[in-house]
C-alpha cells in the first residue's frame, strides 16, 4: 500500500485517548509539575478501569523518576505515589527485556517486585498493583503457579478489568512465556465468561491480530498476501459477529480504553472485507489511533488515513 496522508484529516497517537484531565496532567509532569497527577489518581480510587489506564499513561510519561522522587520525598506513605513508581520501574524492565537493552535503573526484577507488593499492601483494594505484577512477570518470567496467583490477586479486586486481562493475555503470547493454543484458550475463555458490554469480548481479536504479526515475522514480503486471508476464515468472521453484537452495538462502551478496543475491531473488519461493519466503527474512533494492530498490516498512519478516507470520504 502506497503512503497515503489526507489534509483533512490528523491522526492523533496520544495514548490519553478522549481522557482530557489525563493528558492535561500528563504534561504537567512533563514539566515536572507533579500536584495535578496527584489529584488525577486520588479521583479515581473508585473507578479502577480508568485508574489502571492512568498509570499507564502517567508510567509513560519523560522523565518520571525525577518528579516521582520529589512526589514521594513529600508523601512517603501515599498509595497513588507508590502504586505509580512501581508500575514506572516495571515498564522499565518490561521494555528492557523485549528490547534487549539496558533498563536505565540500578533496581532488580525482585526490587520491583518489592515496590509492586509494598503499593498492594497499602492500598489493599486496588488492582492495580496486581495488575503490574502481572505485567513484571513477563521480565521475570514466573512459573505459572505464581503467575496465576497474580491473576487471581487482580481479579478478586477487579474480576473484569480491561488492562490486567490483556497484560495475561501477552504473557501467554508465544513471544513471551505461552503459546499460540494458550493465547486462543485464555482469550476464548475469557470473552466467553465475561459479561455483556464488556470490552474481554474483544481479546479474540488481540490473539488473530498477534497470530497475525508472528506468521508475517516469518515470511517475505512477497508471501503476505496468502497471510491477510486469515481475516476471511469461518471463525474470524463469528468472533466479529459476536463482538459486534455484545460490545460495540451496547451502550456500556464507556471504558478507559475503548478506543484502543475500537481501533483493533476496526482492522480485523477491514481485512475481513466488512467494510459496511467497519464504518461505524471508524466514526467511533475518531481521530485516536493506536500503532497495534494497524503496525501489522504496514505504516500506521498511512494505512488508518487511507481507510478512513476511502471508507468515509474524509
Amino acid at each position: 500500500m502506497a503512503v497515503f496522508r489526507s489534509k483533512a484529516f490528523k491522526a492523533s497517537f496520544d495514548p490519553a485517548f478522549d481522557d482530557l484531565d489525563l493528558a492535561e496532567a500528563r504534561d504537567e509532569l512533563a514539566q515536572g509539575r507533579w500536584e495535578p497527577a496527584r489529584d488525577l489518581l486520588e479521583d479515581t480510587r473508585r473507578n479502577w478501569d480508568r485508574r489502571a489506564h492512568r498509570i499507564k499513561v502517567l508510567a509513560d510519561t519523560t522523565a518520571a523518576s525525577a518528579w516521582l522522587e520529589r512526589w514521594l520525598a513529600l508523601d512517603p506513605h501515599n498509595p497513588d505515589a507508590l502504586t505509580l513508581q512501581a508500575h514506572v520501574e516495571v515498564v522499565r524492565l518490561v521494555r528492557a527485556r523485549a528490547q534487549v537493552r539496558d533498563t536505565g535503573t540500578n533496581k532488580t526484577t525482585q526490587d520491583v517486585e518489592d515496590l509492586c507488593r509494598r503499593a498492594a499492601s497499602l492500598s489493599p483494594k486496588d488492582p492495580v498493583p496486581w495488575i503490574s505484577l502481572v505485567t513484571l512477570a513477563r521480565a521475570q518470567g514466573v512459573n505459572r503457579d505464581e503467575f496465576w496467583a497474580r491473576w487471581h490477586g487482580m481479579r478478586e479486586r477487579d474480576p473484569w478489568n480491561r488492562e490486567g486481562h490483556h497484560q495475561t493475555l501477552i504473557y501467554l503470547f508465544a513471544a513471551w512465556h505461552g503459546s499460540h493454543a494458550e493465547m486462543y484458550d485464555f482469550a476464548y475463555w475469557l470473552a466467553g465468561e465475561a459479561p455483556a458490554g464488556s470490552p474481554l469480548a474483544v481479546l479474540p481479536l488481540v490473539a488473530h491480530a498477534e497470530s497475525y504479526r508472528a506468521h508475517s515475522a516469518d515470511k517475505r514480503a512477497t508471501m503476505r498476501a496468502g497471510l491477510d486471508m486469515m481475516w476471511t476464515e469461518d471463525q474470524v468472521g463469528l468472533d466479529l459477529d459476536r463482538i459486534l453484537e455484545q460490545w460495540f452495538r451496547r451502550q456500556e462502551r464507556q471504558h478507559a480504553q475503548a478506543k484502543a478496543d475500537l481501533n483493533y475491531l476496526a482492522h480485523a473488519l477491514i481485512y475481513a472485507d466488512r467494510h459496511s461493519d467497519a464504518r461505524p466503527v471508524l466514526q467511533a474512533i475518531g481521530s485516536h489511533v493506536t500503532r497495534v494492530p494497524w503496525a501489522y498490516t504496514g505504516d500506521p498512519e498511512s494505512s488508518f488515513t487511507y481507510w478512513r478516507h476511502r471508507l468515509l470520504g474524509t
